[in-house]
């Protein structure tokens, strides 16, 4: 089974191509706008790798959360890819995603913990394998790290926002907080996306590509607005 696996939710555009779980291939590419990117990305890995459109059995995506407009990128993509080939469609929790960067390391919970922008962190606890231990949600950073100084054990902080407020989640869980300083292990990894995918698909799950929705975790702008109003 070949699988294509993206994640738009951060500024970098991932894809990565798996054949029966084993990586073919990974793409990174720094973007500001996807729209621009994702595409270009997906057909230069495919091409790459010498495969076409028609030998893709699945495609997975990075439901979020992160940049709104990002997610919905890839969401498009994917469910126009799923709809005109006829491919299993596989949501997957973006943190969840990044949290498998932790796996197998000594830590006690494994946080990602990626910046929201407006002063706030999007983060999930997750158990020593990955598995999430709670819903994603917004949080302030400081409030973020008190909540996981309540858990005891040593916690991993991964993710963008761990590298921002590397000072408060230190200052709150003093060593009890291990922050690496390798880059990669602070990105979500569209490889990680797809194997995700992949153990959906071994537990018979799937997903509709006419109700699959991004996970946000707070209200964008428009709605907000609108709220404002009324």
């Amino acid at each position: 089974m070949i699988l294509l696996a993206l994640d738009t939710a951060a500024p970098v555009t991932a894809v990565a191509l798996l054949e029966d779980q084993k990586v073919l291939g990974e793409l990174y590419q720094p973007a500001k706008n996807h729209s621009v990117m994702l595409l270009p990305s997906v057909d230069r890995l495919m091409k790459e790798n010498r495969i076409a459109r028609h030998d893709l059995d699945a495609v997975a995506v990075g439901i979020g959360p992160g940049s709104f407009t990002g997610v919905r990128v890839g969401l498009a993509l994917v469910k126009s890819m799923a709809f005109a080939l006829d491919l299993d469609l596989l949501g997957v929790s973006t943190l969840a995603a990044l949290a498998r960067n932790g796996w197998g390391g000594k830590a006690d919970w494994i946080c990602p913990t990626m910046d929201a922008l407006k002063k706030e962190v999007y983060g999930a606890r997750c158990r020593a394998d990955g598995a999430l231990d709670e819903s994603e949600a917004a949080h302030d950073p400081r409030e973020w790290a008190e909540h996981l100084s309540k858990a005891e054990g040593r916690c991993l902080l991964l993710g963008t926002g761990a590298l921002r407020y590397r000072d408060v989640f230190v200052e709150v869980l003093d060593d009890r907080a291990i922050i690496p300083n390798e880059e990669e292990r602070h990105r979500v990894s569209a490889a990680a996306v797809g194997l995700l995918g992949f153990e959906r698909l071994q537990r018979g799950e799937k997903d509709d590509p006419r109700t699959l929705e991004p996970v946000y975790c707070r209200l964008s702008e428009a709605e907000l607005a609108r709220i404002k109003k009324t």
